[in-house]
């Protein structure tokens, strides 16, 4: 990796703070999640933050925290791509068997947009249905049928 990678990783992390609130083991199966323990109490929030490096030199980076309560999920996701422009954003949405339905409200080259992304937790990894092009529209979606291809590796959130 190069000083340039590592620097935009740090910067990413040292942005955002998110803490653990449990270290329960967790079970993933199939699409779904579920704890080893027993669960949390549904007004608890869960928090968990990952990242994803990409490209010849990881050089790409994307970066998501989350904080889970009940079914609502909300956070901060952004996709830094070296030398393009970046989407730098929030999601929010709903989490049902471990699948995590958000919306994506970021902005790229001074213009908001929203894109529908779905995620979910599974062997402490953190998995996304890829993006694809509608060529009707020429826009980014995330098809139903697609499969949880997209790994992102956990961190560790900066202290508070």
């Amino acid at each position: 990796m190069n000083l340039r990678s590592y620097l935009s990783i740090f910067c990413i992390a040292s942005l955002f703070s998110c803490q653990n609130s449990t270290q329960n083991e967790q079970e993933t199966t199939g699409d779904t999640l579920s704890h080893a323990e027993k669960p949390l109490p549904t007004d608890q929030e869960q928090k968990y933050c990952f990242l994803r490096t990409e490209g010849t030199q990881q050089q790409d980076s994307s970066y998501i925290q989350l904080a889970i309560r009940k079914e609502t999920v909300s956070g901060v996701y952004n996709v830094i791509p070296a030398e393009k422009d970046a989407r730098r954003g929030t999601v929010l949405g709903t989490a049902e068997d471990g699948v995590l339905d958000l919306v994506w409200t970021f902005t790229q080259e001074g213009m908001q947009d929203t894109l529908r992304v779905v995620f979910a937790l599974k062997d402490e990894k953190l998995m996304q249905k890829p993006l694809s092009v509608d060529t009707q529209t020429g826009r980014q979606i995330t098809r139903d049928t697609s499969t949880f291809s997209v790994m992102y590796e956990p961190v560790d959130c900066a202290a508070d």
